[in-house]
């Protein structure tokens, strides 16, 4: 995306794990963008380390399981608004939502 306004959903960078998760813009001043993740932290950060709020079939992220909190490898199958159909190592199949996935990205 080239642009982002308040409000916009977005994939951000957490410094702690190099991982990007679900956060939301919360305010913009110039290049600075403040986001606060899903899990409630909030920080300062820049255009670069955000992505779209988006996966594509075939895509391979990570997904955080509803039985035991873990992220987990997945495929991503199928997508319909922030449904994503996703399909575990271990063939099973589930839809999830995109607030549960995370991906890394080896260069930022």
């Amino acid at each position: 995306m080239e642009y982002w306004n308040e409000g916009n959903r977005a994939f951000a960078f957490f410094d702690e794990d190099e991982y990007f998760y679900p956060a939301t813009i919360v305010k913009i001043d110039g290049d600075d963008i403040y986001i606060r993740f899903d899990t409630g932290e909030e920080e300062w950060t820049s255009s670069d380390y955000l992505e779209e709020f988006l996966v594509e079939p075939d895509e391979e992220v990570e997904c955080k399981s509803a039985n035991d909190g873990l992220y987990y490898d997945v495929v991503v199958l199928g997508v319909d608004g922030e449904r994503v159909q996703v399909e575990y190592e271990n063939e099973t199949t589930e839809w999830t939502e995109l607030n549960r996935l995370r991906f890394y990205i080896d260069e930022i």
